[in-house]
């Protein structure tokens, strides 16, 4: 959700330059991605870095969507993916936002956290979730990501879809766009993403609605894994006026189970010890800790990853 400028050139040079920079004898990987935004960046980074920093040479393959990929990784089709942490928790559940298990999903790495509320125009007089009460809100397709994030900070406030009126929304540019034209009077958004700075620029001064601490048990029911984050206030983001207390979600590497221990290994280790390189590519990568990519988690990591993790000691 977050979105920063990445054109379509600078992907195909990054990607040219990860086939370039390695031996034709490299064992090669897919990696399956989006075009643009966060994800497109972040797969495009991690191709980039494990390709020069080992002896493996990762491809992104681009898709529509996460949920595209994710059934190609299950069936080995494609070697890596990556998706936020309550999607790939769906997926291998086969719950939630997938209807089908992808039971051969392990972990390679947890990466950045992203931090998204609910924000509305000050004008607006919105300051808690449960004021939202009777107000125009996104209605995202079912069981889509945008879908469970607006039921689950609704929920936060004692709100469903019930309470309030929904307008259909495809996806997050129309979303943004709704909001600027007054169709919807709170959006979701990313702390420190271009749209947050773009919806304020547009609609005037916006505010992310805190999320309360004693509503993450309701959070957690459609957002599994999801954790609340204390934001400072701050003259340089958009939103932030006040401190805000926001929900939060990790991102993750994933690969197939039969993926070989070493590869994983090699991938870890390229990661682990190339943090700076990474962070280097975007500010997508600017809340990225190295120490964090054995993160203790719901979902089993593979193998080779964890052995990995428990040499350098950073396991969880």
């Amino acid at each position: 959700m977050r979105h920063f400028r990445l054109s379509t050139g600078a992907l195909a040079a990054a990607t040219a330059l990860c086939a370039s920079a390695m031996p034709a004898s490299a064992e090669v990987l897919g990696l399956g991605t989006t075009q643009g935004g966060a994800t497109g960046q972040i797969g495009t980074a991690l191709s980039q870095i494990i390709s020069l920093n080992s002896d493996l040479q990762v491809i992104p393959q681009i898709s529509a969507n996460t949920s595209q990929y994710i059934p190609l990784v299950n069936g080995g089709q494609l070697e890596l993916g990556i998706a936020n942490y309550p999607q790939t928790y769906y997926a291998l559940k086969g719950t939630g936002m997938s209807t089908e298990a992808a039971e051969n999903l392990e972990l390679v790495a947890t990466l950045m956290p992203f931090y998204a509320a609910l924000v509305a125009t000050e004008k607006s007089g919105i300051e808690a979730y449960a004021d939202i009460k009777g107000h125009t809100v996104p209605r995202y397709p079912e069981n889509s990501l945008g879908d469970f994030v607006v039921r689950a900070l609704l929920a936060s406030g004692g709100l469903t879809y019930d309470d309030v009126t929904s307008v259909p929304i495809a996806n997050f540019p129309q979303q943004y766009q709704a909001f600027k034209d007054g169709r919807i009077d709170v959006s979701i958004a990313t702390v420190g993403s271009e749209a947050s700075f773009d919806l304020e620029a547009s609609a005037g001064d916006i505010q992310f609605i805190p999320v309360d601490e004693a509503s993450l048990p309701a959070v957690q029911a459609l957002m599994p894994g999801a954790y609340l984050h204390d934001v400072a206030a701050s003259e340089a983001l958009a939103g932030l006026d006040k401190p805000t207390r926001v929900m939060a979600y990790d991102y993750m590497l994933f690969t197939n189970a039969s993926v070989p221990d070493e590869a994983v290994g090699k991938i870890a280790k390229a990661i682990y010890e190339n943090a700076d390189a990474l962070k280097a590519t975007s500010p997508v990568w600017d809340d990225f800790n190295p120490d964090d990519l054995g993160k203790k988690a719901d979902i089993p990591y593979h193998p080779g990853a964890k052995a990995y993790y428990e040499t350098i000691g950073v396991a969880q």
